[in-house]
C-alpha cells in the first residue's frame, strides 16, 4: 500500500504538509495549511473561499457575488470603486470627465446631473439664473450672466438700435431702445 502513499512524515497528523492518510495536502483538501487563509474542500471561486485558498474579497481580482467588479485593487475613480461598484455619475466618487460628483444625479444643487459644475453656460437654469442657452454670448436673448436681455440692460439685442443701460428718454437712446432723432416725440437735450 506504500505505493498509494503521496507523502510519509512519521504521524498521523493534519496541517504539517502530509495528511493523516498519507497524502500531500493542497488547496481543496479542507485542510488550511501553510500560506493557505481557509481550506473549504473544494477548489471553486463565489463561496467565501477561493480556488487558491485565499479569502475572497473586494479588491482581489476576481469578481465575487455581489461585486459588480473587482480590478485587484482598493482605488476609487479608476472605474471599480472600492467597494467593487461600477463607478458611476452620482456615486459620490470624482472619476474619469466628472468635475464634481456630490452622490446623486440631481440638477439644481451645484453638481449637475452629469456630474458638472453648475454654472452660467451649462445649459440649466439653476439658482439666480432667469435663463440659460448653453453659451455665453449677448445679445442672444440670455446674457453672459444668465439673465434675460432687456432693454435697458447695456446689451443690444437685435430688436433694438441702442441700449445705453438704462430705460430714460432724452439721452440719445430712448427708453424703449431707439436712436433719439428730430420727430420722435422726444425732447432731445441739447449737447
Amino acid at each position: 500500500m506504500s505505493s498509494l502513499e503521496e507523502c510519509d512524515d512519521g504521524n498521523r497528523e493534519d496541517g504539517d504538509g502530509c495528511t493523516r492518510v498519507c497524502k500531500r495536502e493542497r488547496c481543496g483538501d479542507g485542510i488550511i495549511q501553510g500560506a493557505e487563509e481557509c481550506d473549504d474542500g473544494k477548489t471553486l471561486n463565489n463561496d467565501g473561499c477561493s480556488s487558491t485558498c485565499y479569502f475572497e474579497v473586494c479588491g482581489d481580482g476576481v469578481v465575487q457575488i455581489g461585486e459588480q467588479c473587482d480590478d485587484g485593487n482598493l482605488i476609487d475613480g479608476d472605474g471599480c470603486s472600492s467597494t467593487c461598484n461600477v463607478e458611476r455619475c452620482g456615486d459620490g466618487i470624482i472619476q474619469g470627465r466628472e468635475e464634481y460628483d456630490d452622490g446623486n444625479t440631481n440638477n439644481n444643487d451645484g453638481c449637475s446631473a452629469a456630474c458638472q459644475i453648475e454654472k452660467c453656460g451649462d445649459g440649466v437654469i439653476q439658482g439666480s439664473e432667469q435663463c440659460d442657452d448653453s453659451n455665453l454670448i449677448d445679445g442672444d436673448g440670455c446674457s453672459s450672466t444668465c439673465l434675460v436681455e432687456n432693454c435697458g440692460d447695456g446689451i443690444v439685442q437685435p430688436y433694438e438700435e441702442c441700449d445705453d443701460g438704462n430705460t430714460v428718454n432724452g439721452d440719445g437712446c430712448s427708453a424703449n431702445c431707439k436712436i433719439e432723432k428730430c420727430g420722435d416725440g422726444i425732447l432731445q437735450r441739447s449737447l
